[in-house]
């Protein structure tokens, strides 16, 4: 009886152990590349940048901190078509969406 509790015990630790590190596989690690700015709609905060295969590519960030918007108010004009270093990871959903979430930006001088 008392192996049995030891074993079942053992088992859960185990298991939760590997659900706990399956879990953290989903966690992406922040991304970080020189982007211009293209403007803010309805759908969002708009750069663009280049790929990894060398394509111009776009991400749209439906909210920004009001820290960063503090320092750059993305929602005036004057910053489209300035270039910036920005930091962004992504929020995974329940149902398994990923959204970017930007972390930081720096105007690039």
């Amino acid at each position: 009886m008392k192996n049995t509790i030891i074993k079942t015990v053992f088992i859960l630790f185990v298991g939760v152990g590997l659900a706990f590190t399956t879990q953290q596989n989903k966690l992406i690690d922040p991304i970080k590349t020189v982007a211009t700015f293209q403007g803010y709609d309805e759908y969002g905060y708009t750069f663009s940048y280049e790929n990894e295969e060398g394509d111009e590519d776009v991400i749209s960030f439906e909210t920004i901190s009001e820290k960063i918007l503090k320092i750059y108010n993305l929602k005036e004009d004057k910053f489209v078509g300035q270039v910036f270093e920005i930091t962004y990871d992504y929020k995974v959903s329940d149902d398994e969406i990923e959204t970017p979430v930007l972390q930081s930006i720096k105007k690039v001088e």
